[in-house]
């Protein structure tokens, strides 16, 4: 009787242990010797047009928010589970960032900045960097006065409208601000470099995508392959960026006065000479920092914002009902003036069709990649300290419980019944917690006055003989319209 007794109990706790381990096991496809799920990966990327797609699909497949795929020698954990990602996002155990080989060739070898760089200081550069973007922003009559000359050159170069590639008018504008911001000078005199720069930029960001690309799968094949593996891209760009900014660096330290700060460069070379607290320190505000803080910059601020504004003014061509509402909305608040920053709060289901054209088409669909700085339990599965986690911001935003019919173009969701802009704290644009994006405010405000320029000119159309314009994307660290064409009428 004992002895069934035991045998009874021994049975009920290894079955119990048996299911919690299976429980806990990392969903995801099975990774093959030496390749790992890396040609699987691709080949569903390939398929379905896109990595954040492919992600969905395999947290579809295996019924589970987070996936398991061996890339190279390590895992990566991809979360799609919409709760799991606002969780990770929230929490400080998730704010590292890893080193693979992409990485390292991004910044230059060195551990510092603000996108791809953690810890103590990190944190530092990071809340001053804020601070300071906020200081040179769009309420400085200089900024809105460069503004209004971007915004003339765009409409001499848009004229009485026709069949046109708006990114081509909308492109040099950007450029020409985020330099501004930056150094306090216009971009006109380098812009040939700058552009050069930007069109890198574009190699690399179809390259690689945020896991790494396969040089980080296998860092060995940048010496047999260079420059399939993107290596040789990386290499060039990031020569002639450091010795095209090192220069700028060096000629705002032969004109800076104390006191006299105009730009992000004077008033980081402000803490690095004035600073008590910094001269004990020696870490924080150092070229090398301030090189890679401009390269993160650079990075993010080009591309995705032109991107988005190329997106926005697609769908609106698209979209005849919803361009209808913006121009009643522009002519009651803006009418023939310039826009102001401050007409964005005044300005509901303007705010409400670029928050829908984000949710939809997120320049970065994918976010991270993280890394977890101590061993911690996620949904119940053990996450080892230094593993690598990607977000899919995707999954998140196109999520039928948080948002009814997602794949429908509805401005309204974000309107509620008083006719006021309701934002929604389900969706993701720049991120969330202490990784958000730092110049979210900028590039909303970019955004903003850029897109209205434009709208209340012109209004925007599928070219003759075509009922919509098809939205091809290219791929890889971020999501960039495909060249197209659409009909623009005077207003």
């Amino acid at each position: 009787m004992i002895t069934a007794v035991t045998l009874a109990i021994l049975a009920i706790f290894l079955v119990t242990v048996f299911m919690r381990q299976k429980r806990k096991s990392f969903p995801g496809p099975f990774p093959w010797p030496f390749i790992g799920n890396r040609y699987y990966l691709q080949k569903l990327t390939r398929e379905l047009g896109g990595q954040h797609i492919a992600f969905h699909e395999l947290g579809r497949i295996y019924n589970s928010g987070i996936i398991r795929l061996r890339l190279g020698s390590k895992d990566t954990i991809v979360v799609t589970d919409s709760k799991l990602i606002h969780e990770i996002c929230l929490n400080e155990k998730y704010d590292g960032r890893p080193w693979n080989t992409f990485i390292q060739l991004r910044n230059m070898g060195l551990r510092k900045g603000i996108t791809m760089n953690d810890g103590s200081e990190w944190k530092e550069l990071r809340v001053w960097s804020v601070r300071a973007l906020k200081n040179v922003g769009f309420a400085k009559q200089a900024m809105m006065d460069l503004i209004v000359d971007e915004m003339t050159l765009i409409l001499e170069k848009l004229g009485n409208g026709g069949v046109r590639q708006i990114r081509s008018a909308i492109a040099p504008a950007v450029i020409n601000v985020l330099w501004m911001l930056v150094t306090g000078q216009k971009a006109s005199e380098n812009l040939s470099s700058l552009q050069k720069f930007i069109d890198m930029l574009d190699r690399r960001a179809q390259i690689f995508d945020m896991t790494g690309g396969i040089l980080s799968t296998f860092p060995w094949i940048r010496y047999v392959a260079p420059e399939m593996s993107g290596y040789n891209i990386l290499v060039t760009l990031n020569n002639e960026l450091k010795r095209f900014l090192m220069d700028t660096i060096n000629e705002h330290k032969k004109r800076y006065v104390k006191g006299n700060e105009a730009d992000f460069i004077d008033m980081f070379l402000h803490e690095m000479y004035n600073s008590e607290e910094q001269r004990d320190k020696g870490v924080v505000f150092s070229d090398d920092n301030l090189l890679v803080t401009l390269i993160d910059f650079f990075i993010a601020g080009t591309n995705n914002t032109t991107s988005m504004l190329d997106i926005v003014f697609l769908q609106m061509a698209n979209h005849q009902d919803v361009q209808r509402k913006l121009h009643q909305e522009i002519d009651a608040v803006v009418g023939d003036r310039f826009p102001h920053p401050e007409d964005r709060f005044k300005m509901p289901f303007t705010e409400a069709i670029l928050t829908e054209c984000q949710r939809m088409w997120n320049v970065t669909p994918v976010i991270g990649p993280r890394r977890v700085l101590s061993n911690t339990i996620l949904d119940g599965y053990t996450i080892p300290k230094n593993t690598t986690i990607l977000m899919n911001l995707y999954s998140n935003n196109m999520d039928p419980e948080v948002f009814p019919d997602p794949s429908s173009f509805r401005p309204e969701r974000y309107i509620n019944e008083n006719g006021d802009f309701q934002p929604s704290d389900n969706v993701i644009l720049f991120g969330k917690g202490k990784r958000r994006c730092p110049g979210e405010i900028l590039a909303k405000s970019a955004i903003f006055l850029l897109f209205i320029g434009v709208m209340q000119k012109y209004r925007l159309l599928p070219i003759p003989g075509k009922r919509s314009i098809e939205m091809k994307l290219s791929t890889g660290l971020t999501l960039t319209p495909k060249p197209y064409e659409m009909l623009l009428v005077p207003k």
